[in-house]
């Protein structure tokens, strides 16, 4: 662990690996801390001819590091109340593993032939849910409930992406559908005691809606909501592109949180009270990358963090806060575009705030 001190906002970032091979920070989708926020996870790279590749932890105080496990596990995600892992090997094989020993327990299988497209989430209940493309080449929602053989509870020719199960209710399962890019309509919710499926944020042709989360008591989810035209602010001559929305559990009510500069990925902290969000240049406008932190009661936003440029979506930097709300992890491509795992802590932004 190395710590620098941020060359244009000023603050102190420590920073955990160097390369060359993506030491990438979990999604932002789900929590990045042990209950205790006294390690964080991250992906190592397993580079050709390499062995050490996997799932790490990192003492965020020393930087020690230790692998949780290797690189043939994928969909690694942490439970949002307990010490737990989830992870998935040999495509199907669905682990548990204990955070505190890192001690596995296989828990069940998903349906044979097919992968995970994306993270495994979990409810408060146990449940496990995620995206699926099936052996039939369909795509769906699968779910495993505690001691209970895998269901497909929804099946589809979209290709599915982004499940995440509301972490306060197993009956809700949020999904997107997938292109890359702009879609005519993205975001879906999915019953599973009705087997009823319905958008979530209803698009219309000029939106562009990308990039959803959980809040982690499951009542609110954040969005983006891309301009590509994007408007210039005659008093700061700025291109605006992102717009933070915030949306309740039923996908009845959004408002607006927060409008800044080529925003991508939002983040909400436990007590709902910050955001952070990645700035990216895309659509053709060029801007310092970097983490942006944004005071909901206000709407305040400030940059407190620059990185390097992303050299492929699997190095944006994806910001997300610790249990306790005092730190933002994300990663910093590094000068050949590549993340590597960083962590600011609050406390000296909020001083100055």
């Amino acid at each position: 662990m190395q710590v620098y001190r941020d060359k244009i906002t000023g603050y102190e970032v420590r920073q955990y690996a160097f390369g060359p091979e993506r030491n990438s920070k979990l999604y932002f989708t789900c929590e990045n801390f042990s209950t205790d926020d006294k390690y964080f996870f991250f992906m190592k790279q397993q580079l050709e001819g390499w062995t050490d590749g996997g799932c790490y932890r990192a003492n965020v105080e020393t930087g020690e590091l230790q692998r949780v496990t290797d690189y043939s596990y994928r969909g690694f995600a942490t439970d949002r109340e307990k010490n737990i892992g989830y992870t998935c090997k040999n495509e199907t094989e669905v682990y548990a593993v204990d955070l505190d020993t890192l001690e596995m327990t296989k828990v069940g299988d998903l349906p044979r032939g097919g992968q995970i497209t994306g993270h495994l989430t979990a409810a408060n209940t146990g449940r496990i849910a995620c995206s699926y493309h099936l052996a039939n080449k369909y795509y769906g929602l699968v779910i495993l409930d505690p001691g209970k053989e895998a269901e497909v509870v929804y099946q589809s020719d979209y290709r599915l992406g982004h499940a995440q199960i509301c972490p306060s209710d197993e009956n809700l399962i949020f999904y997107i559908h997938e292109t890359e890019g702009d879609a005519f309509q993205r975001t879906w919710m999915f019953d599973v005691k009705e087997r009823y499926v319905r958008p979530y944020y209803v698009e219309h042709p000029s939106e562009w809606i990308t990039h959803e989360v959980w809040s982690s008591d499951g009542q609110e989810m954040a969005l983006m909501k891309l301009d590509p035209a994007g408007f210039v602010d005659g008093s700061k001559g700025e291109v605006h592109t992102g717009n933070i929305i915030i949306g309740d559990k039923d996908g009845r009510h959004f408002d607006v949180a927060a409008t800044s500069t080529q925003l991508l990925h939002p983040c909400i902290s436990r007590d709902r009270k910050w955001l952070c969000a990645d700035r990216i240049s895309y659509l053709g406008t060029t801007v310092q990358e970097g983490v942006v932190l944004v005071e909901r009661a206000t709407k305040k936003a400030k940059l407190i963090a620059t990185t390097g440029s992303c050299k492929t979506g699997a190095d944006h930097q994806h910001p997300s806060f610790n249990r306790a709300g005092d730190k933002i992890l994300f990663s910093n491509p590094d000068e050949n575009g590549i993340g590597q795992v960083c962590v600011i802590d609050l406390e000296q932004v909020k001083k100055d705030w």
